[in-house]
């Protein structure tokens, strides 16, 4: 029989030892990248508050270019005869309408914005008065946003 210790090799404890410090790099990687704080939940928190941002930037400038539509109607045009006398019926009348992707729900105090796919995106409230804080239905401003994770039903931001 030949003798066993002039054999080279690797022992097995080095084997062990090297495939446990392999497993613990390993749950460590995973941790980092699919925990709950880890970069894939971190992705999609951000994903999400662009998307809700992004529609609440998309409902101001539609509020924007409804005022300037009611305003060239009413004031430049001399309509005064239209069936909306004042910019809250206007915008109210336009509830539905769609710009850039996104669904506009307005009603007298408030907007929402939303998509078919991922449903409420962003809540507003609309605060109609003039620049030292009277009750003016002809001028409007959004006075806070609240945007929503799709698919929940509010968080605020």
């Amino acid at each position: 029989m030949k003798n066993l210790k002039n054999q080279k090799g690797i022992t097995l404890v080095a084997l062990v030892v090297t495939i446990i410090v392999l497993l613990i790099l390993a749950g460590v990687s995973l941790s980092l990248v699919a925990g709950s704080n880890g970069i894939m939940t971190r992705t999609v928190n951000a994903r999400d508050k662009n998307e809700s941002a992004t529609a609440a930037e998309r409902a101001e400038l539609a509020i924007a270019e409804l005022q300037m539509e009611w305003y060239e109607a009413y004031y430049a045009n001399g309509d005064k005869t239209g069936n909306y006398a004042t910019l809250q019926q206007y915008l109210t009348s336009k509830t539905g309408k769609e710009i850039g992707g996104y669904k506009l729900k307005i009603t007298n105090t408030n907007v929402e914005v939303s998509t078919t796919k991922d449903g409420v995106l962003a809540k507003a409230d609309l605060v109609y008065q003039d620049a030292n804080n009277n009750a003016d239905l002809n001028k409007v401003a959004i006075k806070s946003w609240t945007l929503v994770k799709p698919g929940t039903e509010a968080a605020t931001e």
